[in-house]
């Protein structure tokens, strides 16, 4: 009879976890802008949306203000994934951009854990500047934009992520910072708490010479609190040879009009 009472209290008990870590629900939209040395850069809108153990986020890019006169870029980018105990595991990753009359897009699929190029243009396969890239060596890695989600995903920002973007494989290792307020601004309607963390950027394989070398080595990133424990990205800031690269980021409910910043 003890030994069935047990055996019932820890099927609950495992019960109430999975429920517990299945049970994320975040519907949002984002808004992004980025500046170099002040000048407003380009922004962004999209959405992101958890429920259960689905992840998605979809975002579209354009440059603007005076940058947009040197250079009309723009870009759609989409993830999805499956979200499991604060972590995130890529299925689809998308991405078509068009610089001038450029275009170019990876679509990849992630199977059993390793990342598939559907379709790509150009396709790296095929670019001899880059050393190709042996398939057991990418196994559990993750798209770029589950890649940077992830390093603070919990909190902690104590696990490294390996990232494959279709041609360059590469690891970002995080460090907790501390908590830092964000400041009301032209961007945040109201101060906040927000998790800082730095992070390194390791460059493994798939880079031509010059990415290597031009390439950003680190940056810092703020997450802020959502529900179910889940922290996400608010704040990005990379070291570029033009100088910081600062992407700010803010969420409003979908269907509603007051911003949640």
């Amino acid at each position: 009879m003890k030994k069935y009472i047990i055996t019932i209290i820890s099927f609950f008990l495992i019960y109430f976890l999975h429920y517990k870590n299945y049970s994320y629900e975040i519907k949002k939209e984002l808004l992004l802008s980025s500046y170099i040395k002040g000048i407003n850069l380009a922004e962004a809108h999209g959405n992101i949306n958890i429920r259960g153990n689905q992840f998605y986020i979809s975002l579209k890019a354009q440059t603007v203000g005076l940058f947009s006169i040197f250079t009309k870029w723009s870009q759609e980018i989409s993830s999805k994934g499956i979200i499991s105990y604060s972590k995130i595991q890529s299925e689809i990753y998308k991405s078509e951009d068009q610089r001038g009359n450029k275009k170019g897009h990876m679509h990849i699929k992630y199977k059993n854990n390793y990342p598939e190029i559907i379709s790509a243009q150009p396709d790296p396969r095929d670019d001899d500047r880059r050393k190709s890239i042996k398939k057991e060596l990418l196994n559990n890695t993750l798209d770029p934009v589950i890649g940077i989600i992830s390093i603070g995903l919990d909190g902690t920002c104590n696990t490294n992520k390996i990232i494959f973007d279709g041609k360059r494989k590469y690891v970002l290792k995080p460090s907790f910072l501390g908590i830092e307020e964000i400041s009301k601004d032209h961007f945040y309607n109201k101060a906040f708490k927000a998790t800082k963390c730095a992070f390194e950027i390791d460059k493994i394989a798939g880079y031509t010479k010059k990415e290597l070398k031009k390439y950003p080595k680190n940056g810092i990133i703020w997450f802020r609190q959502e529900k179910n424990n889940l922290y996400l990205p608010i704040k990005i800031e990379i070291s570029s040879s033009w100088g910081n690269f600062v992407c700010l980021i803010k969420e409003r409910k979908l269907n509603s009009e007051s911003n949640n910043m």
